[in-house]
């Protein structure tokens, strides 16, 4: 009788994807639509960082380059894939100042590139955290379908203030 073999689950890489542009800094009821999105991914980390077979990563959009001018090229890999690194995202993600343009297309097709190469047991999904709509002329569901068809899980979360319609 052979010996069945033991589950080993997957790795979970997870890119949160974080709007900094110049919108973040508009009201939702009280408060910044940038603080509470802040609060609600520090929640997030603090709740994920305690498992053993997660790594995380964050990329910024929208945080380095005033408007105007437009710098559809304003995304950057702020805290690459590690572990252990869940300080180092909530600080970051602490002084973030809104004050950019939109790329999200952009951003998630940069954010494919920012998974570590080739894993045997891993899954690789991008949470997107955003209150608005691409600014860039980019085409996100095409993006979106791009990192599917590479084994990329996306997930939006839409802050929905003033949106007729998401992806």
């Amino acid at each position: 009788q052979t010996a069945k073999p033991k589950y080993v689950p997957p790795e979970t890489r997870i890119l949160f994807i974080f709007d900094a542009s110049q919108s973040m800094a508009g009201k939702w009821d009280k408060e910044s639509k940038i603080s509470i999105a802040q609060k609600v991914l520090i929640h997030i980390i603090d709740s994920l960082e305690s498992l053993d077979n997660i790594q995380m990563a964050l990329r910024i959009y929208g945080h380095q380059s005033p408007v105007p001018p437009q710098d559809c090229n304003d995304t950057r890999l702020e805290v690459p894939f590690a572990k252990g690194n869940a300080p180092k995202i909530r600080q970051e993600l602490r002084y973030i100042t809104p004050r950019g343009t939109t790329p999200i297309a952009y951003s998630l097709e940069k954010g494919g590139a920012d998974f570590p190469p080739e894993c045997d047991n891993c899954r690789n999904i991008i949470i997107l955290i955003t209150d608005g709509i691409e600014a860039c002329d980019g085409d996100a569901c095409a993006v979106s379908y791009e990192l599917q068809r590479q084994g990329i899980t996306l997930k939006p979360f839409i802050i929905g203030i003033g949106i007729d319609e998401g992806f």
